[in-house]
């Protein structure tokens, strides 16, 4: 990892890190209220709460993946970068990103998991991706990191793709893939490709799913090489 890298790498995290801070503090707030008012309900019979941290986490992360391109690139122009260490650096940051949020989001389950116990709380139930296969710690970072890196890295190509072709050019995209997405629900295949994919998990079935977000990666390339510092509207 060159200098180049390195000072980009720096720059974006300090600016991403306080954005990371609030959506944690609010987030722990919400468990916290949440926990609070399964606790004043534990008399209640047959009332439970059910609480996913990933929901949370995929959607900061998808946003990150799109602020990415919007706020590095240019940034990354302006003090002469080069497109492929501004390519590198936001791979190394979509890595390290996705997994320092997996492990934060794995950490904050397993503790307040053990506070519940601790007081007493046992109507509240958290679920996770993870309990397709074995629900712990470990795995939950594993899934979560394999995850992420493929929404942060479709979101990417999103952002790129809106960067440098404009409304039009992104809108018609989505708009095609929009029809795709309609067309093989109606006509079914869609579905049971969901639920092929997702009757029989394994392992294998995260580690294809972040292989597909390799490939999203490595396709955003030609427009990371061709992208100016004015972006299109």
């Amino acid at each position: 990892m060159n200098n180049q890298i390195k000072g980009m790498f720096y720059a974006y995290s300090t600016e991403v890190i306080r954005t990371a801070k609030i959506f944690l503090s609010i987030f722990t707030g919400m468990i916290i209220i949440s926990a609070i008012i399964c606790y004043l309900l534990l008399g209640v019979d047959e009332f439970k709460m059910y609480f996913a941290i990933p929901f949370g986490t995929y959607f900061n992360v998808g946003v990150v993946g799109v602020l990415l391109v919007k706020n590095s690139v240019p940034f990354g122009l302006k003090m002469g970068a080069t497109r492929k260490n501004m390519y590198l650096m936001h791979l190394y940051f979509i890595v390290a990103y996705s997994f320092i949020m997996a492990f934060l989001g794995s950490t904050l389950q397993q503790v307040t998991e053990w506070l519940f116990q601790a007081v007493g709380v046992t109507n509240y139930i958290y679920v996770h991706p993870a309990m397709l296969l074995t629900d712990n710690w470990a795995m939950r970072i594993v899934v979560d990191t394999f995850v992420m890196i493929f929404i942060m890295a479709l979101l990417y190509l999103i952002g790129l793709i809106f960067y440098r072709t404009g409304l039009i050019g992104a809108g018609s995209l989505l708009g095609v893939l929009l029809v795709v997405v309609l067309y093989g629900v109606f006509e079914g295949w869609l579905i049971q490709a969901a639920v092929d994919l997702f009757s029989n998990v394994t392992l294998m079935t995260f580690v294809t799913i972040f292989l597909i977000g390799l490939m999203f990666y490595l396709i955003s390339f030609p427009f990371m090489r061709k992208i100016t510092i004015v972006n299109r509207r």
